[in-house]
């Protein structure tokens, strides 16, 4: 699947107290995770074993700059973040706190659901759907809807760790303004997992692509 346009989509960070760590041993422990975040402040919650693969998680330090001391010495630093040995890698995560709540919505899946907020249907078109999401990795499949919630639309990746990734990205964020009609003054994106793991589309249309 490739979009028809010349636009290129570029994902930016916006810095939280809350830090998304990857490629972590499976069976990584809280107390590991405080031994590699505590000299840079201190840590208020953890959260391990999360993912398809139990392999990332997240980090919420008291202080927004404790977090951004963190990130800022690991992007600069010429030794990476370790546990037992292998490199982790580290993030900003979107979200402010963590919650340790798990609803239906938050077991990890490959196909996402997305509610497109502040638009009608055709405010949105796949293409811009499809160049959203495959920043972070190759999108099979979408089809686009509307609900009682809104404008909706499932998005199946190839494995659930790029629909992981892909979520944690850009749940609650918006779609650039320029890729919006200029009647559209803001569109959030509100993410969970579907329970779907192939999506049935036979055709394609201005509602679907395979």
């Amino acid at each position: 699947m490739s979009s028809s346009g010349q636009q290129q989509f570029r994902y930016t960070q916006t810095p939280s107290k809350v830090l998304h760590l990857r490629n972590l041993p499976w069976d990584c422990s809280d107390e590991e995770l405080v031994e590699l975040c505590k000299p840079f402040g201190k840590i208020v919650n953890t959260k391990c074993n999360v993912g398809a693969n139990r392999n990332q998680a997240f980090v919420e330090f008291a202080d927004l700059n404790q977090a951004i001391n963190m990130v800022s010495y690991y992007a600069s630093s010429s030794e990476p973040a370790q546990v037992r040995g292998k490199t982790v890698y580290i993030q900003y995560s979107n979200r402010n706190e963590i919650v340790n709540n798990k609803s239906p919505g938050d077991v990890p899946g490959n196909v996402l659901l997305v509610t497109i907020e502040g638009v009608e249907a055709g405010d949105v078109s796949i293409d811009v759907i499809h160049l959203v999401f495959s920043a972070f990795g190759f999108v099979q499949k979408i089809a686009t809807f509307e609900k009682a919630a809104g404008f909706q639309a499932l998005i199946q990746f190839s494995d659930v760790g790029t629909a992981s990734a892909a979520r944690e990205a850009l749940d609650g964020r918006s779609i650039p303004k320029y890729l919006l009609p200029e009647h559209v003054n803001h569109c959030h994106l509100r993410i969970s997992y579907s329970a779907h793991t192939d999506l049935n589309i036979k055709f394609q249309s201005h509602r679907s692509r395979v």
